[in-house]
């Protein structure tokens, strides 16, 4: 009996070790960055990219009666699209890089540019263009 009490023991141990790495694992796989003005912060991972602007002077689109959260001051890539971000968190964020800083996570990539602006893109596999966001203070575009 004490051997299959150990035996428990240490299967349950291992199930809460893996847990714990594969946690700590997709936190790593996560790339969060400040513009040096520290007015926008990014989190981006190959699934996704979300820039969150603190201080804005554009006006965004009028907010979807299906948000029920913060709308127009993230913006967001995904998979399909990219566009304005209903969110109601932030993105944890907080070191700060210089204009020429490049992040890459599979086929997304965001690029930090004069002026704390950030442009981030979406490419598919041939390196093609498919859709992104540029954001600044002053101005965005989503294309």
């Amino acid at each position: 009996m004490r051997k299959r009490t150990l035996v428990k023991t240490l299967v349950i141990s291992l199930a809460t070790l893996t847990a714990l790495t594969a946690a700590f694992a997709a936190q790593a796989s996560a790339k969060r960055f400040v513009t040096e003005d520290g007015n926008i912060a990014c989190i981006l991972r190959s699934k996704f990219v979300r820039c969150d602007v603190t201080k804005h002077k554009w006006t965004a689109p009028p907010k979807p009666k299906s948000c029920e959260f913060d709308y127009g001051s993230s913006l967001y890539l995904d998979q399909k699209k990219a566009g304005f971000a209903c969110v109601s968190d932030a993105t944890g964020a907080t070191v700060m890089y210089p204009a020429g800083t490049k992040f890459v996570a599979g086929q997304n990539s965001c690029r930090l540019r004069k002026n704390s602006k950030i442009k981030c893109v979406r490419k598919d596999e041939d390196g093609t263009l498919l859709w992104g966001f540029t954001v600044g203070q002053k101005t965005y575009s989503v294309f």
